[in-house]
């Protein structure tokens, strides 16, 4: 008899709690329901970050669309294509229950160079974008592997004393005048890089005068005019 109280009892328990949980859902479910209806969830504005080349207006125009949704229906996907550029891709953020963020994530911009058809802005990825400039220390000939060209991006980046350098990049090698050194290099990234090196701090703390030193052969340095 004990035996069948228990389990009469157990069954009521469970009864409840299944009770207690499908009303409660249900209950949540009727909220939810009546606040997205009220249009407590819809977007009622959307802040853009990380625009600094790109047309912000651009951005702008496009996030406009945004307002108005249902931030429950707003994906990564809901982004349109932006006609500029500098935008790599974006990205949507959520601030519930109202509120979006876009972050623009642009191309990197590593220096600014010349060649025969203008001035342009060369990004990490090897993309010449076109600027209003006139002048720049970096100039780039005709002739100039794209592969290479990817190489010394990377160089450059690697390689802070360049930034007060005039450079040459010319078909199979470059040239870097500094002061009135005048430097030729391969487009190997590790190369030059241990080259440079021995330059900076054994060969020009040597040499009083130095006319060019050639860093074009592997392991090797050509120092032309070195007065010590």
């Amino acid at each position: 008899m004990a035996k069948g109280k228990g389990i009469f009892r157990f069954l009521a328990v469970t009864i409840f709690s299944l009770v207690t949980v499908c009303l409660f859902s249900a209950g949540v479910f009727a909220g939810a329901m009546y606040l997205s209806d009220s249009g407590y969830f819809q977007v009622k504005s959307v802040l853009v970050k990380g625009v600094i080349k790109a047309d912000g207006t651009k951005v702008e125009n496009m996030v406009k669309s945004l307002v108005g949704k249902s931030i429950f229906d707003i994906k990564n996907t809901n982004v349109v294509s932006v006609d500029d550029t500098w935008v790599e891709r974006m990205e949507i953020r959520k601030v519930f229950p109202d509120k979006l963020e876009v972050v623009v994530f642009e191309k990197t911009p590593v220096f600014k160079l010349t060649n025969t058809k203008g001035c342009f802005t060369a990004t990490s990825s090897g993309l010449l974008i076109k600027e209003n400039c006139k002048e720049a220390s970096i100039h780039m000939e005709q002739g100039v592997q794209d592969v290479d060209f990817k190489e010394f991006i990377k160089i450059y980046e690697d390689t802070v004393y360049l930034e007060k350098t005039k450079i040459e990049l010319k078909p199979f090698y470059f040239s870097v005048t500094d002061g009135d050194i005048k430097i030729l290099g391969n487009y190997n990234r590790e190369e030059f890089a241990k080259l440079f090196d021995v330059y900076k701090n054994k060969v020009k703390n040597r040499y009083k005068t130095i006319d060019y030193v050639d860093m074009r052969i592997p392991d090797k340095i050509y120092v032309k005019g070195g007065v010590m």
